[in-house]
């Protein structure tokens, strides 16, 4: 019986002292941890890491920052529990004192006072530390959501190489950088203010004249160098200005209300994405510019005879879908030859230049005007019937006669128009300027300066 109760406490020992290498003997999984400070205490099981059970002890805290009364509670337990143990302690060092003629309580009350300050103040750098590198990562955090917003922003104004998508992703990007402020947009070309955008409700949306009388106040005087913007004012309150300038050339600014009042890094971040928008304005007018060197004629501003005949054919699609018709006006300078023959061909390419110029104040941003070759010109007027045709006819003719164009000359001009009419659902492009051409002859020969109308087609064969 003693023997059968010897071997199993040896049993039993042998179990409750199973290391983690008796235990792989066993075929005890390897995730087999051990916690720190429980010598005794393994955990066993294939669905704990390591890493997992580590993380758990850690989080297992008894006192945590919050817990301060609990503390306190517990100082002040300790010391009731133990206030006999602790009181003849006070009475050996007591005793130490008389005997060896020392003052040992006073220095360790010295030393755990200063002890007690010198763990406050390291708190206190801790906690100054800390606060500073949060507010570094605020601020890196910002910087960063900045940057992502610029990037997405070039990418929106890069990709607009019309003025139409440029304004949408203007519309889009901008608000991002300057909040609920209002904001306008100035472009610069042939030395001349442009107008793209305005974002102003009501009495505080300013008149053109009054934008370019800023912009003029901010690119003088060496301003638009300054980056980081310029602050102006008017009647309708203060503004921050930005420059735009693309490879050392001015080609807008930007203006946002400063209200609420910008802060620095508010305008730089601002003038950065001026930088991007200056960048984007400058390729909207080199590409401009480009498609205008192959479709315009340099003398008159009118566009070539090509670009306009692929335009009447796409006018004439669209008039056969709304029902629209579309007008066509042919003119032809009278005399011109005579002009060129006796005040010599200057004064004839001035008489085109002006004359392309009249066509450009006469007719609707719409309309194309087109030099059809020599001193013709073709003119497309969408969605126009008859009598309106009739009308810009008219106008042009007279506006054409009073053209003063050489007062030492005094060189005479005047003008033939022949206009034509497209019936419905007509595709024909050469049958429609056809019809022009010949009412433009029929206007020569009834005695110039005048204008005539072309009869329909089937009018014209009954």
């Amino acid at each position: 019986m003693m023997l059968h109760q010897v071997s199993r406490a040896n049993a039993h020992s042998r179990r409750r002292k199973r290391t983690p290498a008796a235990c792989s003997r066993m075929q005890i999984p390897a995730e087999a941890v051990q916690i720190p400070g429980h010598s005794a205490c393994w955990f066993v099981g294939n669905r704990l890491s390591r890493r997992k059970v580590l993380e758990a002890c850690v989080r297992v805290r008894l006192i945590g920052r919050s817990d301060t009364s609990l503390a306190v509670a517990l100082i002040v337990g300790a010391v009731i529990v133990f206030q006999q143990p602790l009181r003849r302690l006070l009475d050996l060092a007591h005793e130490i004192e008389l005997r060896y003629q020392v003052d040992l309580l006073p220095a360790l009350t010295i030393l755990v006072v200063v002890f007690v300050f010198h763990q406050y103040d390291k708190r206190q750098q801790a906690r100054v530390a800390l606060g500073e590198v949060a507010a570094d990562a605020a601020q890196a955090r910002a910087r960063s959501e900045e940057l992502e917003r610029l990037m997405t922003f070039g990418h929106s104004v890069a990709n607009a190489l019309e003025q139409q998508p440029l304004k949408e992703a203007l519309w889009r990007g901008v608000p991002g950088f300057i909040s609920d402020r209002e904001f306008w947009i100035l472009t610069r070309e042939d030395d001349r203010w442009h107008g793209l955008l305005q974002d102003a409700r009501g009495a505080k949306r300013r008149r053109l004249d009054t934008l370019e009388a800023l912009a003029d106040q901010v690119t003088a005087d060496g301003l638009a160098a300054r980056h980081e913007g310029v602050e102006v004012a008017d009647a309708h309150g203060r503004s921050w200005c930005f420059p735009l300038t693309a490879g050392g050339t001015l080609v807008g600014v930007i203006g946002v209300a400063d209200e609420p009042a910008l802060t620095k890094s508010d305008r730089q971040a601002v003038a950065a994405a001026a930088a991007l928008v200056a960048v984007a304005v400058r390729n909207v007018h080199v590409l401009q510019a480009t498609r205008d060197t192959g479709i315009r004629d340099a003398l008159t501003g009118c566009v070539l005879r090509t670009f306009a005949l692929e335009t009447l054919d796409g006018e004439l699609r669209r008039s056969r879908r709304n029902g629209r018709p579309v007008s066509v006006l042919m003119m032809d300078i009278d005399n011109f030859k005579t002009i060129n023959d006796t005040h010599g061909h200057q004064s004839g390419d001035a008489v085109l230049a002006a004359v392309g110029a009249q066509l450009a104040e006469v007719l609707r941003s719409t309309d194309v005007k087109c030099r059809y070759g020599g001193d013709e010109f073709l003119v497309i007027l969408p969605e126009t019937p008859a009598l309106g045709a009739q009308q810009v006819a008219e106008a042009l003719r007279r506006q054409i006669a009073e053209l003063a164009i050489d007062p030492a000359v005094k060189v005479p001009v005047s003008a033939s128009i022949g206009v034509a009419v497209s019936m419905p659902g007509e595709l024909a492009v050469d049958a429609l300027v056809r019809r022009a051409d010949e009412a433009l002859y029929e206007a020569k020969r009834g005695g110039r300066n005048r204008f005539a109308l072309a009869m329909p087609p089937k009018a014209a064969a009954g």
